[in-house]
């Protein structure tokens, strides 16, 4: 089985402690005849904190799906919450999976009522609405998503492969303890790259409260491992009627035109 493991920037040098930590904690969870490979987008804005740029990036990150299709992967993941999975389960033939609606899926076998913790207030207005989009909100409780204080930034995220704890940890538990407060029994990292990094520290729950706190991508990854599964073995991958039925190319191809010097 081969997963393509799509990051929704550009690779940035700066980061390589942070790439490396990834791959080192993410593959030891993956079966051993899973063949993951990493692939960063050609063009990108690296900003996905506003809901115009989070649709400008989806075009790039889509396109990189298509191309690992192309490729021969068995299966796609998109690693990041601001995800266009919709459009990117309409657009290929094989299983797309994401950090959110994968990890959200696996949230309603563990509790009651779930709560997402993530890195930036604005991020909170994308994911909120996948929780609604995806039909979990039910499921969550009321504000179910909601940021840590100050926001995560570059300095943050390598201090974090470093050592968690030290400053990330206190940031997120603060807001993870007002979850539970309001009901939530299950927190998810609303962060691709913090989840496994606190999975890797040790951190898997929140002290003295019983609420298992869940690394989104080691997740995800995982589900998708099944859905790959219920692919080559038996031909699941999605309903070709309605919202996931693939567009005419014709169609397709006049409105890439319309990109054409954009």
């Amino acid at each position: 089985m081969k997963i393509c493991w799509i990051h929704p920037t550009t690779r940035d040098d700066a980061l390589e402690p942070l790439w490396s930590r990834l791959d080192e904690t993410i593959r030891p969870i993956l079966r051993r005849d899973t063949q993951l490979e990493q692939r960063f987008l050609a063009r990108s804005g690296n900003f996905v904190r506003s809901l115009y740029a989070e649709h400008l990036n989806s075009v790039h990150l889509v396109d990189a799906a298509l191309q690992a299709e192309k490729d021969g992967f068995d299966a796609v993941f998109i690693g990041c919450w601001n995800d266009p999975l919709m459009e990117a389960r309409e657009m290929l033939s094989i299983p797309v999976g994401s950090v959110s609606e994968q990890t959200m899926l696996a949230a309603m076998a563990m509790g009651r009522r779930f709560a997402v913790v993530t890195v930036s207030e604005k991020t909170t207005v994308a994911i909120e609405n996948d929780i609604h989009a995806y039909g979990f909100r039910d499921r969550a409780i009321v504000r179910p998503v909601r940021a840590i204080e100050p926001q995560s930034d570059g300095k943050l995220l390598l201090g974090a492969v470093d050592d968690p704890h030290r400053e990330f940890i206190p940031r997120f538990e603060a807001v993870a303890r007002d979850c539970i407060r309001d009901g939530a029994d299950t927190i998810l990292v609303g962060c691709g790259y913090y989840g496994p990094l606190l999975r890797a520290a040790g951190y898997t729950g929140i002290p003295g409260t019983g609420v298992p706190v869940v690394d989104a991508t080691a997740v995800g990854l995982k589900y998708l491992e099944m859905m790959a599964d219920l692919s080559l073995s038996m031909g699941l991958v999605k309903s070709n009627r309605l919202q996931f039925r693939a567009p005419p190319a014709e169609a397709i191809a006049r409105a890439r035109a319309s990109l054409a010097g954009a």
